[in-house]
């Protein structure tokens, strides 16, 4: 495969998580992602395509594009946004590595505050990784209808400075939402992402701060966004290009949304090009690595709530 007179191949990959990770939708206990390569004159740049399910993405049909050898003059012409990002931050590798541009030199930083997410675990569990992560800034919890407030309890007991925020993964009805208004404002909640499934919007009347995610992507009409949530979440695996990334996060400012930069369970290649925006965004959620058993070469470290970029990962000229 051909993008703009630069070779694109491709190697399987498969790491094992430490244990499940479960969310409304369903689990999983490993992830399989494609390690993408860009190459011009012997310089590589490197991506990772994590396939996103939620919005139809196959690693059968992803894997039939790049063997198609097909030349690709835009990468809008590739229907998977995961695929167009993964190359779309190849490219960028490779052109930071031509240039002789550190990718540190973008970021600046090596440490950045992030989320850290609880999935849907059993109580006994919850309230172990509620302690190990007590006070934490934001602490991130997937919940489904069960239990609900059984776990908020568990925060608001063992992290009472933890501003909550719950991932409801369309996983919530309607009815449920509205039965509990008042009940969830008793908790320290930031705000509820995605409660009902994202063709439901229009059905969501409520004083709670929302954020959306599922109903936030390239390929949906995102017009009415600002008139329902006050937080959107910007995975780059659902936007594609930088190109689009931008314009999502300039429709955001615009629009007075507050950013939510989120990423897939994934590896640090999926990861650590997102930090480039993590300027233009109010919290980041790029805790995905920390789930994995093992990850690549000088990749992300995670202390408490604290993501920690190693310079010497191949991304950008070293």
């Amino acid at each position: 495969m051909k993008y703009k007179s630069h070779t694109i191949s491709y190697e399987n990959k498969k790491f094992k998580l430490k244990e499940a990770f479960k969310i409304s939708r369903g689990s999983k206990s490993s992830i399989k992602t494609l390690k993408i390569k860009v190459e011009k004159n012997n310089i590589f740049g490197h991506g990772e395509c994590v396939p996103y399910t939620r919005y139809g993405d196959k690693l059968e049909k992803i894997t039939k594009i790049l063997k198609s050898n097909k030349n690709i003059n835009h990468l809008n012409e590739i229907k998977f946004l995961s695929l167009r990002n993964a190359i779309s931050n190849a490219y960028y590798d490779l052109k930071l590595k031509e240039k002789k541009i550190p990718f540190k030199k973008i970021v600046k930083y090596t440490k950045f505050k992030t989320a850290i997410t609880i999935p849907i675990v059993n109580e006994k569990k919850f309230k172990k990784q509620v302690i190990k992560y007590k006070n934490v800034k934001y602490l991130k919890i997937k919940l489904n209808e069960k239990n609900t407030f059984n776990y908020l309890d568990i925060v608001k007991k063992y992290s009472t400075k933890s501003k909550i925020i719950i991932d409801a993964n369309e996983g919530w009805s309607l009815s449920f939402l509205r039965a509990n208004e008042k009940k969830l404002k008793q908790y320290n909640i930031l705000f509820i992402e995605q409660p009902l499934k994202s063709n439901k919007d229009h059905l969501l009347k409520s004083n709670l701060p929302l954020c959306a995610d599922e109903s936030f992507h390239l390929n949906k009409n995102i017009k009415n966004i600002k008139k329902i949530y006050k937080w959107i979440n910007i995975k780059p695996d659902k936007f594609g290009t930088e190109k689009d990334i931008m314009k999502a996060i300039k429709y955001a400012r615009k629009n007075k949304l507050k950013i939510f930069l989120g990423c897939m369970v994934s590896s640090s290649l999926s990861i650590i090009p997102s930090l480039r925006f993590a300027k233009y965004c109010n919290v980041l959620d790029l805790d995905g690595a920390m789930f994995l058993s093992q990850d690549y070469k000088f990749g992300l470290k995670y202390k408490k709530d604290n993501l920690i970029y190693n310079k010497s990962f191949n991304f950008g000229h070293n």
